[in-house]
């Protein structure tokens, strides 16, 4: 079925939002309040149009992006700037796309951090952090010990992640995913 000028105004404001914060987090690895929330509000309004997602989708679409990346987020394995980018691409697809898009950024992230590892010479390094935050995640906090928050260590160069999010609704957008 041929896309319709909505699904075209659709699909090229998020591919801009997207390519924007790929761009951003790239070079200066930041992605900025001002892009999500533009991004944000055009979702909003489309999703409120009466070809749109509906309001009610495009909401709990952004949640799943929202609590489903803030979870990394409070590990430190990514930054605020992507789970708000998540939850802006979860405005524009919506529920319940929004769930296999996830599984296709962190299979995304996967595969793009390893590459980035490899390509910065950090492998060894970013397996041995993996390797103590899992641990540490496993063995949980030995009694008596004070509330403290768990947090991987980090890698002396860290994947901007709008990359495995630009990747990730790209395989969702094009129909590659199996999820699809």
């Amino acid at each position: 079925m041929p896309l319709s000028l909505f699904d075209w105004t659709h699909l090229a404001a998020l591919a801009a939002m997207l390519l924007a914060a790929m761009w951003l987090d790239t070079a200066t690895r930041r992605i900025p309040n001002a892009l999500v929330l533009s991004g944000s509000l055009t979702a909003i309004g489309l999703s409120l149009s009466p070809h749109g997602i509906g309001l009610g989708s495009a909401l709990a679409g952004g949640m799943v992006g929202f609590l489903g990346f803030l979870v990394l987020y409070l590990l430190r394995a990514l930054g605020a700037g992507d789970v708000k980018l998540a939850t802006a691409t979860g405005l524009f697809v919506g529920h319940p796309d929004m769930l296999w898009v996830s599984v296709l950024i962190l299979l995304a992230g996967g595969l793009l951090s390893i590459t980035w590892a490899v390509v910065s010479g950090q492998l060894t390094q970013t397996l041995n952090n993996l390797s103590r935050g899992l641990t540490h995640v496993w063995r949980g906090r030995p009694y008596g010990q004070s509330a403290q928050r768990t947090t991987f260590p980090l890698s002396a160069t860290r994947m901007p992640y709008a990359l495995a999010i630009g990747a990730g609704t790209a395989v969702h957008v094009l129909k590659l995913s199996p999820f699809s």
